[in-house]
């Protein structure tokens, strides 16, 4: 055959190959992918009324999370955050905070690294139990939700979490508090599409090693919520809003 003539054939190739990959890509990142398994992106039905729920992740990082949950205090709000297990060792009393003040804990692996969806199982196995271990010495308490890093699942990500009796847990609503750098861009990027059922992402943390102003988002955090409520949107317990247990039940030490 000459190359003229394969050429087709080997370009057809090529973008199925391309195109099966995108779309692997696709649904190992997307927050409402469930093809590598079940997950919990948002509320349905009768089970949205008329709330969302508001999430946080990669703390508890000191001079951070204190103001996210003193502004969470004042506006009578209780919120889930998603921790990294290296950042729990550093700040003990913060994740302590959070529990005693009524805040949901998840779990969020243990060193948040970014290009670890591509380890194996006994990595994230380590990764989840390791930060389930050092919630539990805390509180006392085993996390049944599990946020992966970057919202990216994998085979062996959910299975480590589904293995500790935890359920996945994305978002439907993303801040971008990460990248967007004024609390103005947050809060008209998050209020406009907040519908009742959904799960909203904020961080009030930072990953180990990175930096990162958490400025814009306590900023954006009050007129966000006095807004939601203005459309008659309350922000409930994550737990509460998918009807789903916020601890593992019976776990012992």
């Amino acid at each position: 055959m000459a190359i003229t003539e394969s050429l087709p054939l080997v370009l057809g190739a090529n973008a199925v190959v391309i195109s099966g990959l995108a779309g692997l890509v696709w649904a190992s990142v997307h927050p409402r992918s469930r093809f590598w398994g079940p997950i919990y992106c948002r509320a349905t039905g009768e089970a949205a009324g008329a709330a969302c729920a508001i999430t946080f992740d990669d703390g508890p990082t000191p001079g951070s999370t204190e103001r996210v949950l003193d502004l969470l205090g004042e506006l009578n709000v209780r919120a889930a955050f998603f921790v990294i297990g290296r950042n729990v060792e550093t700040a003990p009393h913060l994740l302590r905070r959070m529990h005693d003040e009524g805040h949901l804990i998840g779990n969020h692996s243990y060193h948040h690294h970014r290009l670890a969806m591509f380890r194996g199982h006994a990595y994230w196995t380590a990764e989840v139990h390791r930060t389930n271990e050092l919630i539990w010495q805390i509180i006392g308490q085993r996390p049944a939700m599990f946020r992966p890093p970057l919202g990216v699942k994998t085979w062996f990500i959910n299975h480590a979490a589904w293995a500790a009796d935890q359920r996945i847990v994305t978002w439907s609503v993303r801040s971008m508090d990460g990248v967007t750098n004024t609390s103005k861009r947050i809060v008209e990027r998050v209020l406009p599409q907040t519908q009742p059922g959904d799960i909203l992402l904020f961080h009030d943390g930072v990953e180990p090693g990175r930096q990162r102003d958490i400025g814009p988002t306590v900023a954006a955090l009050g007129p966000t919520i006095m807004g939601l409520r203005q459309r008659g949107i309350e922000p409930r317990r994550l737990d509460e809003l998918l009807g789903l247990h916020a601890y593992v039940v019976g776990a012992t030490g």
